[in-house]
C-alpha cells in the first residue's frame, strides 16, 4: 500500500513546492549536525565521563541546532549561486537558475541567515558568535570574491576545517554553559585538543567531497586540492588524517573518535587502491554515518531529525529528478 501511494503521479505536482526548502541542501545538514553533536558529546564526557542516552528535551539546544542549520543552509545557497557554471559542467542537480530564480534564491538566503541568527541569539551570545564565525569562513571567505577560498587548494581546506572547528566548538560551549561553567572554565585547552581527531576526520571527508567535482572545477578556474595535487594524493592525505585521528583519539581516551576513525579507515584504503569515484563516495557517506551512529548513543534525539531529513530528501529527489538519493547504494550519477 505504501509503495503504491509513493508511486502515485500526484507527487510530481507536490514536490515543486519543496524546491525552496531544498535550496538549503538539507542532505548537507548531516555533517553539520554530526560536528555540533560531537562537540556536545566530547564536552559532556569531559565534565562527567561516559554519559549515554541523554534524551531530555532542551529548548535552547533546539534553538542552537535550528540556528546553526539555517546559517549553514544560507552558506549552501551562496555556494550554489557561485557554482552555477561548474555545477552545470559536473551535471549536478542544481536548483538555482533552473528550478529557483536567482533573485528568489538570494532573498531566501538572506532571510534564512537572519532567522538563523535570531535562533542563536535565543541560545546564547556565544552561540551567536559561533554563528557569525561560521558564516564568515563558510559563507563569505569560502565563496565570495576576492577571497574565493574554495578555488584555492590549501585555503579551501583551511576554510572547511575552520567551519568544522566552529561547529564542534558551538556544541562544546553550549554544553559547558548549560552545565553552569563560567566563560573562563569552559575547558578551552581540552576543547582544542579533543577536537583534533574530529577535525581530522571532518577535513578528510571535506577533501574527498572535492574529488567528484574535479571535471567541472578545473575548466572554471577552481584549483581545488585534487585538481592541484591529484586524485591519489588527495585520497592518501585523507586516509592519513583518519589514521592520525584514530591514534590521537586513542591517546586522548576518546572512544567516539577512536571507534569511528578505525571503522572508517578501510573505506579510504579501498578508495586509494581502486581509485574509483564510487569508492570515494562510499568513504564520504559511511564515515559520516558511522560517527553519527555512535553519537546517537549519547544524544538519541538527533536520530529523528536525521530520519526525517533522510526520507523527505528521498521523496523529493525521487519525484523531482527520478533519482534515489540519498542512499548508501552508490551509483555513478550523484547530486
Amino acid at each position: 500500500m505504501i509503495i503504491r501511494f509513493l508511486k502515485n503521479p500526484v507527487h510530481k505536482n507536490i514536490v515543486p513546492f519543496l524546491d525552496n526548502l531544498f535550496l538549503l541542501r538539507p542532505t548537507l545538514f548531516f555533517p553539520v549536525w554530526v560536528m555540533v553533536t560531537a562537540g556536545m558529546t566530547a564536552s559532556i564526557m569531559n565534565i562527567s565521563r561516559y554519559q549515554v542516552w541523554l534524551s531530555d528535551f532542551d529548548f535552547f539546544t533546539l534553538a542552537l541546532f535550528i540556528g546553526i542549520t539555517l546559517i549553514s543552509g544560507s552558506t549552501f545557497i551562496i555556494n550554489q549561486i557561485q557554482d552555477m557554471e561548474s555545477d552545470a559542467l559536473n551535471q549536478k542537480l542544481f536548483l538555482v537558475g533552473k528550478k529557483v530564480h536567482i533573485e528568489l534564491a538570494q532573498k531566501i538566503q538572506k532571510m534564512t541567515l537572519i532567522v538563523g541568527f535570531i535562533f542563536l541569539l535565543i541560545s546564547g551570545y556565544m552561540a551567536l558568535i559561533m554563528g557569525g564565525l561560521l558564516f564568515l569562513f563558510w559563507g563569505y571567505l569560502y565563496n565570495i570574491k576576492p577571497f574565493h577560498w574554495k578555488k584555492k587548494p590549501l585555503l579551501g581546506m583551511f576554510a572547511n576545517s575552520m567551519a568544522g572547528l566552529i561547529l564542534y566548538s558551538a556544541g562544546w560551549i553550549h554544553v559547558a554553559s548549560s552545565e553552569g561553567l563560567s566563560f573562563m572554565n569552559f575547558g578551552w585547552l581540552e576543547m582544542l585538543l579533543i577536537s583534533i581527531p574530529y577535525l581530522l576526520c571532518y577535513t578528510a571527508v571535506s577533501l574527498l567531497t572535492t574529488i567528484p567535482d574535479m571535471d567541472g572545477d578545473e575548466p572554471t578556474g577552481a584549483i581545488t586540492f585534487p585538481v592541484k595535487f591529484g586524485l591519489r594524493t588527495t585520497i592518501a592525505l585523507a586516509g592519513t588524517m583518519v589514521l592520525a585521528a584514530f591514534w590521537l583519539g586513542w591517546s586522548y581516551d576518546d572512544p567516539v573518535s577512536t571507534t569511528s576513525a578505525i571503522m572508517s579507515f578501510p573505506f579510504y584504503v579501498v578508495a586509494l587502491i581502486r581509485n574509483q569515484n564510487k569508492d570515494v563516495l562510499r568513504a564520504i557517506r559511511y564515515s559520516i554515518f558511522i560517527l553519527a551512529f555512535l553519537l546517537f548513543t549519547v544524544y538519541p534525539l538527533l536520530l529523528p531529525a536525521v530520519l526525517v531529513v533522510f526520507y523527505l530528501s528521498k521523496y523529493y529527489y525521487w519525484h523531482r529528478f527520478n533519482l534515489h538519493y540519498p542512499t548508501f547504494l552508490v551509483d555513478e550519477v550523484e547530486e
